[in-house]
């Protein structure tokens, strides 16, 4: 084979593989983006009369969920990490503030005001923190979700902190579809179960000042 051929083969061999390549990018799908925060998250602010502020957070999650793509399970236990199929945010701030809003609503009638934990908070303030760690938190397509975690209530005051109450809890919530859409829906719902546990154990906690 000359140079000239030889040249002329290699030109023909870039040039397909330059086309291959364009039209594998004109035709990949876009990426959907979920979250699982409510439209409107308090953050306290409004409400007139409190007896006790609780912080939430901050949020431990495992490394396997930890990422931008959302994680699924297949029957064997394999994981599946979507490539286009990503959380709109950190999923532990997403999980803070539906947590946030759920204890918001569970714990109105306590007057005990609800906002996301910040490392920013002033030592010298008397705060009830709500950390959560969570274990496990994915489901299968088309069949369930499972949350597990474990929850600690301290008090800070003045640089001082004591434990509270620990407590662990496992909800699982089934998934109506085979999309990511039900899918998120589903652990949208599952958050929500697990937050109306945790409220319910923080006002049976007696250091909590009651609303009178």
């Amino acid at each position: 084979m000359t140079r000239a051929k030889s040249a002329l083969s290699l030109s023909l061999l870039g040039g397909a593989m330059v086309l291959a390549l364009v039209c594998c990018i004109g035709t990949s799908r876009p990426a959907r983006f979920y979250t699982l925060e409510p439209l409107q998250v308090p953050d306290g602010s409004g409400a007139t009369s409190t007896h006790a502020t609780l912080a939430v957070g901050p949020i431990d999650l495992p490394d396997y969920v930890a990422r931008p793509q959302i994680v699924t399970r297949t029957g064997s236990n394999e994981l599946v990490i979507s490539e286009f199929d990503r959380w709109g945010g950190t999923l532990d701030d997403q999980i803070a503030g539906s947590l946030v809003a759920v204890l918001q609503d569970r714990l109105a009638p306590r007057q005990i005001a609800v906002i996301p934990w910040s490392s920013s908070m002033r030592s010298g303030d008397t705060v009830y923190a709500l950390a959560v760690g969570i274990s496990r938190f994915d489901g299968v397509l088309g069949q369930s979700v499972v949350l597990k975690a474990r929850w600690e209530l301290r008090v800070r005051s003045n640089g001082k902190e004591e434990l509270l109450g620990v407590k662990e809890a496992s909800v699982t919530e089934p998934v109506t579809g085979q999309d990511y859409g039900a899918l998120v829906a589903a652990m949208q719902r599952a958050l929500v179960r697990y937050g109306q546990q945790v409220g319910d154990g923080i006002a049976a906690v007696e250091p909590i000042p009651r609303a009178r």
